[in-house]
């Protein structure tokens, strides 16, 4: 029964946060490569003077695929409830920061942008801090 409420605990809270998120047939370390790969290309956008290329990473992590069977599958029993419990922040810091940059990028704020850009990647890295090595079938 507190597996069953741990999972509706998440899939609450990813799902109100973004309810076009879809489950793929991509592991979790495939979801995050991509989002890796779209962090690095919204640097090459500050970097270059390019905010298509922000834009494009930006909108690629804020709509990222959900891995197959959910992220909690993934993460090892031990920190389960952590997961759960922090996940809505980091949900906000990074996908809501997504959100932003689109909008600061629209809006001619490129340094407000970087900004968020940089508060994204501090929460990805916490993130990581905590359970990259607590993640199962990676």
């Amino acid at each position: 029964m507190r597996k069953v409420g741990l999972a509706l605990a998440l899939s609450l809270s990813l799902g109100f946060a973004h309810e076009h998120m879809q489950e793929s047939n991509l592991t979790f370390k495939q979801v995050m490569q991509m989002v890796n790969m779209s962090a690095i290309k919204m640097l090459q956008g500050f970097l270059l003077n390019n905010d298509g290329l922000i834009v494009e990473g930006a909108k690629e992590i804020a709509d990222h695929p959900m891995p197959q069977g959910g992220p909690l599958k993934y993460i090892d029993t031990s920190k389960r409830e952590e997961f759960i419990r922090l996940m809505p922040t980091f949900e906000r810091q990074v996908h809501g920061g997504a959100e932003d940059v689109i909008r600061f990028i629209k809006e001619g704020k490129k340094e407000e942008a970087f900004k968020t850009y940089t508060q994204m990647i501090q929460g990805c890295m916490a993130c990581h801090e905590l359970f990259r090595d607590r993640i199962r079938g990676r």
